[in-house]
């Protein structure tokens, strides 16, 4: 049974712990009897330090008091003219100040010309009186000996503590003495013991062994405890009972003032025994506890270990997935244990680095590499493929403003919605903001409701942290057409998301058309250059009406590019170019001087118009565009009012500090400012409330479906409040029915327009057309300013 390794380290853990618990408790009781003698030599060296300093500190402080009062010229004044009545007042406010319970003057002939003692206890305590020795004379001799010793005054039933000090007139002339005094009483007593913890009291004795209490911190002695206090004072008899301390203070009219302090051994040990119990509790407790302990670790490590050495040779040679067993043994379990699990956390590395190879690792989609060994076979089997590349609009947006974690957040939130989708084969993110989701076996007509039910699924708002995002997304859609490969299915899916990014789509199927209008754009961006140099440029207008007055006083000028070979263009073909190519500066300014001329050319006709023209983030980077709008007017002789510039949010966002040092300049020398489709970009209140701006557009997004949407009814509503409370106007763009037109004028809108009013025209259409309408216009209405 011995020989048996886990009986042999029970047996020593046994041995030790049964040693060290004896060890613990000797040492424990010797130390515990140690720090009891410590503890109550230390209390009492303790008690006589307080005691000296409690003591010493009021003589001190009576002694620099009285000198301090001595050398008050208005005492000594009062005290020369012999007006006794002003010289008790005078005494009692110097008596005030450290609240003594004696006050006493004594002229050089030793009478005592002044007493004034505070009554410590009964119906007049704390009120002042004369005391009964004033007129007589002091009973001690003034001089240098009662100065310099600790003077005990007995007066009446009561000790004092006092210090005198002279009043000189002249070098050295004393003409009196002044002295303060406190009580040797409760406050003491209670102050020594609130900061010892012992019982303190003053006691006064004769020669007779009579002896009196003239305080007492704690309750009353008993007669026993009396006499154990009268032995130990008088014949400094010790008791085993009590904790004593005594000192001698000194004689008050042939008897000795003695403090004592005192505390029973009991209470005084009291904390210590409790400590002692307890430790003593512990280590019974603790014997049992660390035999068993020591019994458990016996038997966990004693598992044999030639049949470990055997699962780890196996295990070295590739084979994870196998448990470790050591038969019916429970001896060494715990390292079997480490071995199983050591070989799992090989395998879960091994599959993890295998993992990251083919997945994202934001979202754990499949990537790039995932996508293209999961498709290899379907394409080696010419299966029916659709690739749809998905991207989520305006992340850069969402990063720049909001950050990348709230941009992480959204990922991974497309991430979660697009899993959810059981007919969807694979789902893969190949970079920041695209997906592409892989179909095999699908109808056209069954894809088509997929990727509605996709693009609905994401598109649900997302609230995250308090921030509601509304996510829109964009989506290429490519077939394959065998013989083909993932690399060009790819490449047309993509083709087809960036021909609905150009466009404004939401959903683009690829079909060779597109590429061939990637060629056109190509030539687009050749030709528009000269284009604005020919003036191939036209201007649409689109009016403003003013809801209050019921006309219209404003128009919006809309850029058009007529191509001669390709005819009209529209805006959102060629101004992202123009953006890209460095040509917004050149655009906006022929925008610009054809606005003014037609504003001029409506004046002639008696039409009286005011015109906004849009301008761009590009147009606010470039420091000369200030100085060429107000030039522009100038050289026009054209009124400041008659124009307005409208920038979007976004335009602000891309650099605040700049836009609001251009818009600010411009709106100083009295030119209207408008924010062109509030609410869809991401400018936050704060910059809102810096922007030198006239003007809020709330986007047609939010007016199109007003009277059937609450929640855009919501929007408007606080939108119209709060640029009204920061006073400005508001223009409602998208009105496309009456009811939006009269809802609007109802909550005082101030402007509005939409294809329900008109369609951007040209400038002879708009005159035509404002001939023939309800909201005519001529020279003699005033314009109404656009702010």
């Amino acid at each position: 049974m011995f020989n048996r390794i886990q009986t042999r380290i029970f047996a020593f853990f046994m041995l030790l712990l049964i040693a060290v618990q004896a060890i613990s408790f000797a040492m424990t009781f010797y130390a515990n009897n140690r720090l009891q003698q410590q503890q109550l030599g230390n209390q009492l060296s303790i008690a006589e330090l307080v005691f000296k300093s409690e003591y010493n500190n009021r003589n001190y402080y009576l002694s620099a008091f009285a000198e301090t009062a001595a050398k008050d010229f208005g005492l000594k004044e009062v005290f020369i003219d012999d007006d006794r009545r002003s010289f008790l007042v005078a005494l009692n406010n110097h008596r005030k100040r450290i609240n003594a319970d004696l006050a006493i003057a004594i002229d050089k002939e030793g009478e005592i010309i002044g007493e004034l003692l505070l009554t410590p206890d009964g119906v007049n305590q704390g009120k002042v009186k004369v005391g009964p020795e004033q007129g007589n004379r002091f009973r001690s001799p003034l001089g240098s000996e009662f100065d310099n010793n600790n003077p005990l005054y007995l007066l009446g039933d009561h000790v004092y503590q006092l210090k005198f000090a002279p009043i000189t007139s002249g070098a050295a002339n004393i003409i009196g003495w002044i002295g303060f005094g406190y009580i040797i009483g409760d406050a003491l007593t209670l102050s020594l013991s609130q900061q010892t913890g012992l019982n303190t009291g003053f006691i006064l004795s004769d020669d007779k062994q009579n002896q009196q209490i003239i305080s007492l911190s704690g309750s009353e002695l008993s007669s026993d405890d009396e006499q154990v206090l009268a032995n130990f004072i008088q014949r400094s008899q010790r008791s085993e009972e009590y904790l004593l301390w005594q000192s001698f203070v000194g004689d008050v009219q042939g008897k000795q003032l003695h403090a004592f302090m005192y505390l029973s051994r009991q209470d005084a040990l009291a904390s210590s025994q409790k400590q002692w119990l307890q430790q003593l509790i512990l280590i019974l407790l603790m014997l049992p506890l660390s035999l068993m302990v020591a019994y458990v670790i016996a038997r966990g490590v004693t598992r044999p270990i030639t049949q470990l050495i055997t699962q780890a040779r196996f295990i070295a040679k590739g084979n994870y997935h196998s448990k470790v067993e050591v038969g019916s043994s429970t001896e060494m379990q715990a390292l079997a244990q480490e071995f199983t699990e050591m070989q799992q956390a090989i395998l879960s590395r091994e599959n993890k680095i295998a993992f990251q190879a083919y997945h994202d690792p934001l979202t754990n989609l499949g990537n790039k590499n995932e996508l293209i060994r999961v498709t290899q076979s379907w394409f080696e089997q010419k299966s029916p493929l659709a690739l749809c590349q998905i991207n989520i609009r305006r992340m850069t947006e969402v990063n720049g403003t909001l950050g990348h974690e709230v941009g992480d957040k959204v990922i991974e939130e497309v991430s979660r919605r697009l899993r959810s989708f059981s007919h969807i084969d694979l789902v893969c993110r190949l970079n920041g903001d695209e997906f592409v989701v892989a179909i095999e076996h699908s109808e056209p007509k069954a894809l088509r409701q997929l990727i509605g039910q996709i693009q609905q699924s994401i598109e649900a708002e997302y609230c995250y942290q308090d921030i509601s995002l509304h996510l829109q997304v964009t989506i290429g859609l490519s077939y394959v057409h065998y013989p083909s490969d993932l690399e060009t299915l790819l490449r047309q899916a993509d083709t087809a998301l960036q021909y609905a990014k150009k466009n404004r789509l939401d959903i683009q199927v690829y079909h060779q058309k597109i590429d061939v209008n990637s060629v056109d754009r190509l030539q687009l961006i050749n030709e528009l250059k000269p284009a604005i140099a020919n003036d191939e440029l036209v201007l649409f207008y689109q009016p403003k009406l003013d809801l209050a007055q019921n006309k219209v006083t404003h128009v919006e000028a809309l850029v058009r590019w007529q191509h001669p070979d390709r005819g009209m263009i529209p805006p959102d073909t060629f101004i992202p170019i123009a953006e890209k190519m460095g040509q917004m500066n050149a655009l906006t300014r022929w925008v610009i001087n054809s606005a003014l001329t037609q504003y001029l050319a409506w004046q002639a006709q008696g039409v009286n118009l005011a015109i906004a023209v849009n301008i761009s983030a590009e147009n606010l980077k470039d420091g000369e565009f200030c100085d060429y709008v107000l030039q522009a007017i100038r050289d026009k002789k054209v009124p400041i009012e008659a124009l307005t510039l409208e920038i979007t949010e976004d335009a602000v966002v891309a650099d605040p500090d700049n836009a609001i040092k251009q818009l600010s300049f411009l709106k100083q020398h009295g030119l209207k400012l408008s924010i062109d489709d509030y609410g869809t970009g991401y400018s936050s209140l704060a910059q809102l409330k810096q922007l030198p701006v006239d003007e809020l557009k709330i986007d047609k997004s939010f007016v199109q479906n007003l009277m059937v949407n609450s929640d855009d009814q919501i929007i408007v509503n606080s939108t119209l409040q709060l640029a009204h409370n920061l006073g400005l106007r508001v223009v409602a763009e998208g009105i496309e029915n009456q009811a939006t037109l009269n809802w609007l004028t109802e909550r005082g809108c101030e402007m509005g327009q939409g294809f329900y009013l008109s369609k951007p025209i040209d400038a002879q259409a708009l005159t035509t057309w404002l001939a023939q309408s309800l909201y005519q216009v001529n020279a003699n209405n005033t314009v109404v300013e656009l702010n």
